[in-house]
């Protein structure tokens, strides 16, 4: 590749290389105000991202099964363009593995999002869910913020053939919390989605944890798919290692050939 990456954004042109999003939503927070899939599919074009796993907007407000349907309809309308997390709340614990089954019967669903419901994901209402990802052997976005893990470390230890990605990491500006639990467990992710990095903390976490943990994600609409690529591209580090957090460890937590 003759051209530098950052060179893209410098020229504001989309890459060349194959970039995967691994956390974006559909649906709509008060937050984001008018924003659809037409705009995220015009965004990703426009950057240069291949693909992204999407949940849903419903599913994390608590309208689990709305949300997957919400979910399986876009993958199936741009089967090319998105994949699904099937999104479940483990204080309905009867309805966990039922909708598990349920939704990965449907084409296009790809990975489990999990979003902390006031209880340690190390509690025992979530065992199913984590041998269900070890059964079929698919990924886990897990929500965390601040470096609270809240049992998240001590799962990937316990489960080390699941993928499993820290959502958020950094918005910690201490970030150590992140960075044991990586190096304690290969099968940990770190997620960069943040709408606020502190300096240099892209540098850092590849300088700690090594770049093959580390995935990245927009978590757009809420954030901008822009800014949160710009920090990749931006940051002091190899072209190498930033194939890796785009594309290559992603990629590789989802099965994906190419």
């Amino acid at each position: 590749m003759s051209k530098e990456l950052v060179s893209f954004a410098r020229e504001g042109r989309r890459l060349d290389i194959p970039v995967f999003d691994v956390h974006i939503h559909i649906g709509q927070w008060a937050m984001c105000g008018a924003y659809d899939t037409n705009d995220q599919l015009a965004e990703m074009d426009r950057l240069g991202v291949k693909q992204s796993v999407v949940s849903s907007a419903a599913a994390i407000d608590g309208d689990v099964r709305r949300g997957n349907d919400e979910v399986a309809a876009l993958v199936a309308k741009h089967p090319a363009r998105f994949l699904g997390y099937v999104h479940v709340n483990t204080n309905y614990t009867e309805d966990v593995l039922p909708e598990l089954h349920r939704c990965f019967a449907l084409p296009g669903f790809a990975g489990i999002k999990v979003y902390q419901q006031d209880m340690p994901y190390d509690d025992a209402r979530f065992e199913p869910v984590w041998e269900f990802a070890r059964e079929r052997g698919v990924p886990v976005l897990a929500h965390t913020w601040a470096g609270a893990l809240t049992g998240l470390d001590k799962v990937a230890k316990r489960f080390p053939t699941v993928p499993f990605m820290a959502a958020h990491v950094t918005s910690d500006l201490r970030c150590q919390n992140y960075i044991n639990a990586a190096k304690e467990a290969r099968n940990f992710h770190l997620d960069l989605t943040c709408s606020r990095d502190y300096a240099c903390m892209v540098e850092h976490f590849v300088k700690t944890v090594g770049a093959d943990q580390i995935v990245w994600g927009s978590d757009q609409p809420l954030f901008s798919m822009a800014q949160q690529l710009g920090k990749v591209l931006f940051a002091r580090i190899s072209d190498e290692d930033k194939r890796k957090i785009l594309y290559g460890n992603a990629a590789r937590c989802f099965g994906l050939k190419g």
